[in-house]
């Protein structure tokens, strides 16, 4: 006889799961509120405090910031050479320059001010303050996707005359989107350690990984492949250095390799004179622009790029959260939501001071941790960065030493976020990790690649021909369409793909159909598949399509779920899907006894 009263005791403890589920993360979002609202003078004073446990400065603060200058400059290298294909100098030196080292000066000094009071509080001094910088994918985004059509598409109104409202008009709609981008960042900061907390800490590392890979790695080894014979000793040095440990000496590791490269730069004429002396007519000073009036003036104009902001900011957000992350299986534990607020206020901070480039917590914590750098290198690389930018002299730096030289500095941190992260990662769970890195590398082969040849086409050809309707439509060799798709929101698919990937492998259905489904709902608003954000419905989006295969997926694994509580489909893995977690160890430790319990028996 089937008896109701038991289903009832299920259906009810069910319930009160649920209920106390939420009711602990809501308790838990008013506490979080109530901290960031409450004046607390005594966590603020920690900072200051003297601390003779924690070093001012360190040896390995020299190797950490050259990795964090150079990793800077060669952002700023290549956003500046862009920009001075439409911008006129003085707004990209007198104005842009200034607003990104004070976004700089922000960050970096706030993020030692974190690392100080993590120290003082722990009375430990190995931490490592959290490298601050540009948001490169972001930079990138709104160089191709905001600058460049605003600009184009002005110039053809008013028939290549003007050019110089033109040029204002889109720096001004890449400040407001700016401006949007740290919004969006600080609203999301309430909910960073929520989405944290419940996603698998291979996901969130897998998907830095794949940052790693692709725009620290594999593109900084492009320039190298491009001057063997200046590159690949400054190479080897680094690698050995690092991974090896051999050392040169006293002497820094990035030192030596610039040193070295540098001379082999200006022997082999890499480096040559004339383009010293070209760079010195821009050394002037230049006053702080603030644009404050400028970003909410041209705030009615970002509505056609959204679909570029609203990503960036996402992909800002869920970057920090990740690199909060990576710090923790580096032994430091940061508040997330102070490091996402310290992002956003410095990306507003540089919106409101002539700079369109957001601002963001580095990747590769726990590789300046391992260089040994500490708290110094920080503020040195933002000082350095102040009468580069105010002076115009970052043009003549540029210029005297060989960038490429250090090039191997920033793929060692790349390589070793991919170590890191295999390190905690069970060996059965390494197809989901390759999986994780693959949209990170169509994003990087769409911007870096088919961005770069858009832009050289669109110097020898009338602005208002488009590349995308003359040259991406025409191509058959592969799927472009495919990969534009691969690409869109390529931050969040890397961590929705490498999720969905761990628990099918698990035989955790269940959480594979709520995953999917949620997939599918940003597949629909364009947050990831897609190009553009938005409602995609019509026949010609993708956006709904995926939404409904991502619905067939979550069905399907509601089938699988079905036979696995018939006992048709194996029972779910019961290894913890982290090697660093202390559930792993607890369940090593009883995998161990159980081992030991049998052999005795059988004995």
């Amino acid at each position: 006889m089937h008896n109701s009263s038991e289903d009832n005791i299920v259906v009810l403890n069910r319930n009160d799961k649920i209920h106390l589920f939420f009711e602990q993360h809501w308790h838990g979002l008013r506490k979080s509120i109530r901290k960031l609202c409450t004046f607390q003078p005594g966590e603020w004073r920690d900072a200051f405090r003297r601390n003779p446990t924690y070093p001012i400065f360190t040896k390995g603060d020299i190797d950490g910031l050259v990795a964090l200058f150079i990793d800077n400059m060669a952002t700023l290298l290549t956003i500046i050479l862009s920009l001075l294909s439409v911008l006129d100098s003085d707004i990209v030196y007198g104005k842009i320059l200034p607003g990104v080292s004070l976004a700089m000066v922000w960050g970096n000094f706030y993020y030692v001010y974190m690392a100080r009071k993590l120290a003082y509080k722990e009375k430990r001094d190995d931490i490592c303050a959290m490298p601050y910088g540009i948001n490169t994918p972001g930079a990138y985004a709104f160089v191709f996707g905001i600058i460049f059509p605003i600009y184009y598409d002005c110039i053809q109104e008013n028939n290549n005359s003007d050019k110089r409202s033109c040029q204002e008009r889109a720096w001004y709609v890449a400040l407001a989107s700016n401006f949007i981008t740290g919004i969006i960042i600080l609203s999301l900061c309430l909910f960073g350690e929520f989405i944290r907390r419940n996603t698998p800490g291979v996901a969130l590392l897998s998907s830095l990984s794949a940052l790693g890979f692709t725009y620290l790695a594999l593109n900084q080894y492009l320039p190298i492949a491009a001057t063997p014979i200046v590159s690949f000793v400054p190479f080897a040095i680094v690698m050995i250095g690092y991974f090896s440990g051999i050392k040169v000496g006293p002497f820094p590791v990035a030192a030596v390799a610039l040193v070295i490269g540098t001379g082999l730069g200006w022997a082999t004429s890499l480096n040559k004179g004339e383009d010293v002396r070209n760079a010195t007519l821009v050394i002037k000073a230049y006053a702080p622009a603030f644009t404050a009036k400028a970003v909410f003036t041209h705030m009615n104009q970002i509505g056609p790029f959204l679909s570029i902001t609203i990503p960036t900011a996402i992909s800002v957000a869920v970057g920090t959260i990740q690199c909060v992350e990576s710090a923790k299986r580096g032994g430091d534990l940061y508040p997330t939501r102070e490091s996402m607020f310290a992002d956003g206020m410095g990306t507003i901070i540089a919106s409101f001071f002539g700079s369109f480039l957001g601002m963001t917590t580095y990747i590769g914590h726990p590789a300046f941790k391992k260089m040994g750098a500490r708290q110094s290198y920080s503020i040195i690389n933002c000082l350095i960065y102040v009468p580069l930018c105010f002076f115009g002299i970052i043009a003549l730096f540029l210029r005297i030493i060989a960038i490429v030289a250090v090039n191997p500095v920033i793929i060692f941190i790349g390589l070793f976020i991919c170590t890191e992260t295999l390190a905690i990662t069970p060996p059965r769970l390494y197809p989901a990790f390759l999986l994780g890195i693959m949209p990170a590398i169509a994003d990087w082969s769409r911007a870096t690649i088919i961005n770069g040849v858009s832009s050289a086409y669109s110097s020898f050809t009338i602005p208002n021909i488009s590349f995308t309707e003359n040259i991406t439509s025409h191509i058959t060799e592969f799927s472009y369409s495919g990969l534009n798709n691969f690409a869109g929101g390529s931050l969040l698919q890397c961590i929705f793909l490498t999720v969905i990937m761990i628990y099918m492998i698990d035989r955790k259905f269940i959480r594979a159909a709520i995953w999917s489904l949620l997939a599918g709902l940003l597949s629909f608003f364009g947050l990831i598949h897609a190009s553009n954000v938005g409602i995609l419905y019509r026949a010609t989006d993708d956006g709904w399509r995926f939404t409904v295969a991502y619905a067939m997926l979550a069905f399907v694994f509601i089938l699988f779920e079905i036979a696995q509580r018939r006992g048709w489909v194996q029972e779910p893995e019961t290894e913890p899907d982290d090697l660093s977690s202390e559930e792993w160890t607890e369940w090593n430790q009883k995998r161990i006894a159980a081992q030991t319990c049998i052999k005795i028996t059988r004995f």
